[in-house]
């Protein structure tokens, strides 16, 4: 495998650099010690593993592009500040600098805010111009909250088109195309992915063709913050691919199968179960969860069901489920130049992850689908 050996450890050892502390959403999930370094593994197992719809870990797969794009990085990680301490995001863009990268391709229109999402800080809508004419509209970029902590400063931008969770993104593609050039244009370290030739060609020999990389989000995990257990599967998307930028992550990701194994050997230990109780809170509803969990097709269906309340403590919120999953072999440890490709073609076949923010900085991550052309 290509991930980091990473052990559990009794606490934080601040003198020890591979020594980090697990902590998301004001929960502590552990500690962990990473013991040595990662080794790549063949293109054929890579394909392998996206074929068993499990993660594949690339490290330093793109940090020789990370130098080239300095400026663009630093530039990117000034809007997140701004952003992150209220700051105004037209202010942002009317820069010069902003500006000329728009050129005459995008045409800012307009800042609004959905008051029925509280995660979401601004949209901004652009409209899309060729040879001074519009030829396409209601193109934006989304700038969010991953979460309601008021000591998580995550954010993430990202870059679509049409009324989220009603248009079928996936029948217009002209409209993908067109959200994914906007992101390149705010953000040129977009490059560093989009670009590389052999990134390209080892997702080119996996997914079987060519393919374009849309729906497009840059990421900030803050301390405090990441990603709560998830899957991207989407309409029309093979998968998505992931860069850290900056700064370091840990992953906990496996495939949807794996994951169920997972819970269900979770459930079969008395312990474990006192202790999903106590996270639970309320015994009612854990009586019902741990009845129905027991059944495999039962337990996805309710992994599916983002709304269900005691599988997303189970997922994020109980120690003990998170060190069985780091002892069953299942974390990884995201340097900057290090990718992660996580097939996403359906809701039974897709790679769930959860992210940490590690270290005491903030950093930048790409997260793009991936769609054969």
């Amino acid at each position: 495998m290509s991930k980091s050996s990473i052990s559990l450890s009794s606490e934080s050892n601040s003198d020890n650099p591979a020594s980090f502390k697990i902590k998301r959403r004001g929960f502590l999930s552990g500690y962990i010690q990473v013991d040595e370094k990662p080794i790549a593994i063949e293109s054929s197992e890579a394909a392998l593993l996206w074929k068993a719809n499990k993660p594949v870990h690339l490290p330093k797969f793109v940090v020789n592009n990370l130098e080239r794009f300095s400026d663009e990085i630093a530039k990117s990680r000034e809007m997140f500040e701004v952003i992150a301490k209220g700051g105004d995001i037209e202010a942002i863009l009317d820069q010069t600098e902003y500006m000329e990268r728009l050129g005459e391709r995008f045409e800012m229109l307009a800042t609004r805010c959905d008051d029925a999402d509280p995660q979401e800080i601004v949209s901004v809508d652009f409209d899309v111009m060729e040879n001074g004419e519009m030829i396409m509209e209601d193109v934006w970029m989304r700038v969010s909250w991953l979460s309601f902590e008021n000591d998580d400063d995550s954010l993430r931008f990202r870059f679509s088109f049409g009324m989220e969770g009603y248009d079928d993104v996936s029948l217009d593609f002209e409209r993908q195309l067109a959200a994914a050039e906007l992101c390149e244009s705010l953000f040129p370290e977009s490059a560093i992915i989009t670009e590389d030739q052999k990134l390209h060609q080892c997702l080119s020999d996996m997914v079987g063709g060519d393919f374009v990389m849309v729906e497009r989000i840059i990421y900030f995990n803050a301390p405090n913050g990441g990603a709560q257990f998830h899957h991207d599967a989407e309409k029309g998307h093979l998968g998505v691919v992931y860069a850290q930028i900056t700064s370091e992550t840990f992953w906990l990701a496996m495939s949807k199968e794996e994951l169920l194994d997972e819970v269900l050997l979770f459930l079969k230990n008395e312990s474990n179960l006192n202790n999903l109780k106590e996270a639970v809170n309320n015994e009612s509803e854990y009586n019902e969860f741990v009845r129905e969990a027991m059944k495999r097709d039962c337990l996805s269906d309710i992994l599916d069901n983002p709304a269900h309340n005691a599988i997303s403590i189970l997922l994020n919120n109980v120690q003990s489920f998170f060190e069985q999953l780091v002892n069953n072999g299942f974390g990884y440890y995201l340097k900057a130049g290090d990718v992660m490709l996580l097939p996403q073609e359906s809701m039974k076949a897709c790679a769930w992850h959860s992210v940490f923010c590690i270290g005491d900085e903030a950093g930048q991550a790409l997260s793009y689908a991936i769609k054969r052309v």
